[in-house]
């Protein structure tokens, strides 16, 4: 699968060679520039080889990296200036009305969902396909099927927008009350809330862990002084203090212990995770051209790279200049993509492209490990396989599943799951997998009834994490009853993707030993094509074999009639 994967990226992605190095004084030309026919909401999301803008006509458009216009989108209404990407290139957006979109790789709609406000800040991608979104004093969790997982009122206006913390899950400030000027707030993956006032209103925030592993939060206020918060069992609440910075922060962001922050004098440092200076740059005046003066920094391992409205600049990880770009007539905040480019939506309807770097190594090294050229920068455990209880009998007799199943299927119809959801997944796969003792149950103990196998599986497709693919995959592979194995294939597709390429395999693999199992064969027709139409062109070249496959005179009437139906839908 890997040298099928190589071969899709390279053909998907034809670049060139253009590296600027370190120029500072000349004038960098565009790249490329595209009248879009309206003004760029927001900052346009770089992902994966290509751009999406939000325009004020109410359109969505994505661009290659090189220019060409690969999809547009009409929303129908007004939009927020918020767009945000997942790691697998679903774009998230929502209308002035409230309503909020998911838009495959190719420009798609998979769901919409009410949410009765708009958004007032971007989307956060969790690491398995949640999503965070902000409305007003509430967060909502989604999963990958654009259904609720959990919701968390919040008390104050929220003045430092949801980033995504080292958990996995969404920290951000709010105005305070009382004798607290601000608060900030942790909310894990799981919705479980963690508040901690401060004495002075923020203007930075940053999530951080320390050299211990306890998570942490580095915090600034306007006149430069700054701490670390610690949000660790054993000391929550707990303070460091920074030494003061020079001038008042704009933005930071932390990359393997070191944490970028660029001021309003336009210096840019870095800082130990002790708060010592390991080096400082000049970025110029960053908020020029900005009534907000609103600052972006990206910290990575390519560099360090600050963005304002009219003016970016980057840095190698030792604080050399890289480039400088004065940005005119810009409509919004620009953004800077891996492949080296930064796009910025200009007043004048246009938007403009500029290739400031190129390097070889990460151009390549940046798809290798992923079909959809980008990978998740954690999991939260929920594909692991469960340990083994010893009340086997308590826990799944037929009696206390029907209690359970019911249980798990009314908070699913709630949208309440929150600090439940890894326990009930962990029962639910215990109930899938307990035919097989590499499934933690016993081989010595009966298996859970097949009605009531099927019937976990497909609750935990409900769950919608990508971190249940492999599980899934287990389970078709392996399981000896077609009813599971069907189960199993069409839990995947309903989730819709396959970044590792693993599900693609078994189901090439099973074809020619399935037989005529209609059930079965069904079921991978039916996912197959799920996962083309879910996650667009990565997974099109793997999947339309299989389904013509499917399609060929030796399959039974009903699995030939479902691959042709799967085959013309991927056309339309």
């Amino acid at each position: 699968m890997k040298k099928y994967v190589l071969l899709f990226n390279i053909c998907s992605i034809f670049y060139v060679p253009c590296f600027l190095g370190a120029q500072t004084k000349t004038v960098i030309s565009s790249f490329w520039e595209k009248a879009v026919a309206g003004v760029v909401l927001g900052t346009p999301s770089a992902q994966a080889g290509s751009v999406v803008i939000a325009l004020d006509g109410g359109i969505i458009k994505a661009y290659s990296w090189q220019g060409l216009l690969l999809w547009e989108y009409f929303a129908s209404g007004k939009l927020c200036p918020f767009l945000s990407r997942s790691w697998n290139g679903i774009s998230y957006f929502c209308r002035t009305n409230g309503y909020l979109f998911a838009l495959n790789r190719v420009g798609k709609e998979l769901w919409r969902v009410n949410l009765n406000a708009p958004i007032t800040a971007p989307v956060i991608i969790g690491w398995d396909g949640r999503i965070f979104v902000p409305v007003a004093q509430t967060i909502f969790c989604f999963n990958s099927e654009g259904k609720r997982l959990w919701m968390r009122q919040i008390e104050g206006k929220i003045i430092i927008p949801p980033v995504l913390d080292k958990r996995g899950g969404i920290l951000f400030a709010v105005e305070g009350s009382g004798d607290a000027a601000g608060k900030i707030i942790k909310i894990s993956p799981f919705g479980a809330v963690a508040e901690i006032g401060l004495t002075e209103t923020p203007v930075v925030l940053v999530s951080i862990q320390e050299k211990n592993g306890d998570e942490a939060a580095a915090v600034w206020y306007r006149n430069g002084t700054g701490e670390i918060i610690s949000f660790s069992r054993e000391a929550f609440g707990a303070v460091r203090v920074f030494s003061p910075l020079p001038a008042s922060p704009l933005a930071a962001s932390e990359y393997k212990g070191g944490i970028a922050v660029a001021l309003s004098n336009g210096n840019v440092l870095l800082l130990s995770s002790e708060g010592e200076i390991l080096w400082q740059a000049d970025a110029g005046d960053l908020r020029t051209g900005s009534s907000t003066g609103e600052t972006y920094l990206i910290n990575e391992e390519r560099g360090v790279y600050v963005l304002s409205i009219a003016k970016a600049a980057g840095f190698y990880r030792n604080g050399t200049t890289k480039w400088m770009l004065d940005i005119k007539n810009a409509a919004s905040m620009p953004a800077f993509g891996a492949e080296g480019v930064l796009y910025s939506g200009g007043g004048d309807w246009i938007l403009y492209a500029f290739r400031l770097e190129y390097t070889l190594e990460y151009t390549d090294g940046m798809w290798e490990n992923s079909i959809y050229g980008a990978v998740t920068q954690g999991n939260y455990g929920l594909g692991e396989l469960p340990s083994q209880r010893s009340d086997y009998y308590n826990q799944f007799n037929g009696f206390t599943l029907t209690y359970q199943f019911n249980r798990i299927r009314e908070k699913i119809k709630q949208g309440q799951l929150g600090e439940d959801e890894p326990a009930f997944i962990t029962y639910l796969k215990e109930a899938a997998g307990s035919a097989r003792n590499s499934l933690s149950i016993p081989a010595t103990q009966p298996p859970v009834h097949l009605v009531h196998r099927v019937e976990a599986v497909r609750l935990l497709a409900s769950f919608g994490s990508y971190e249940l693919i492999p599980f899934f995959t287990d389970l078709f592979l392996n399981d000896k009853e077609p009813q599971v194995k069907a189960a199993a294939a069409e839990a995947i597709g309903r989730i819709g993707v396959d970044p590792d390429g693993i599900a693609m395999q078994a189901f090439a693999r099973l074809l020619p030993i399935a037989g005529k199992d209609e059930q079965v064969l069904t079921a991978i027709a039916v996912a197959v094509g799920s996962l083309c139409r879910i996650s667009g062109p990565p997974m099109i070249p793997f999947g339309v074999p299989i389904l013509a496959a499917l399609a060929a005179s030796d399959k039974p009437p009903l699995v030939r009639k479902r691959a042709m139906i799967e085959l013309s839908r991927l056309q339309s």
